[in-house]
């Protein structure tokens, strides 16, 4: 189990033994995914800022959902040949997502740090370009 930072210990948090409740008002897909979410993690995971990213993360998906049902009904490119405003919100609610997810570091990639050796390792394994190919020796050396 990884320790905390004192930065962490400092943050208060707001649920000491439960899950935080969806906020009232949420639409019932979005409060399911906000169950979904805090679910899948310790209780005291959010602080009370990290509330308000997380309700902006599952409007976004609420929202994201409706337009790529207007697509879907409409298609991408409307009968006059323009393009449908439903595909690009979609696409900026995408945007939108992928942005809060790494914030509230919901996804894998926004919790592993580039310089830990693993990844280090990962990315420079193999040969040279140059310790591979001899012709390709004379432009690296």
């Amino acid at each position: 189990m990884p320790r905390k930072s004192a930065a962490a210990l400092a943050t208060p948090t707001i649920f000491d033994t439960k899950r935080p409740p969806p906020p009232a008002g949420l639409p019932q897909d979005a409060a399911a995914l906000w169950v979904s979410i805090c679910a899948g993690l310790d209780a005291n995971y959010f602080s009370t800022g990290d509330l308000v990213l997380l309700e902006a993360l599952v409007m976004a998906d609420h929202h994201k959902r409706l337009c790529d049902a207007l697509v879907l009904r409409d298609g991408p490119i409307l009968a006059d040949g323009s393009v449908n405003n439903a595909a690009k919100l979609s696409n900026q609610y995408a945007a939108t997502m992928a942005a809060l997810s790494g914030k509230l570091r919901l996804c894998k990639s926004a919790t592993t740090r580039p310089e830990s050796a693993g990844l280090k390792k990962a990315l420079h394994s193999g040969l040279k370009p140059w310790e591979s190919d001899p012709e390709m020796a004379e432009y690296f050396s």
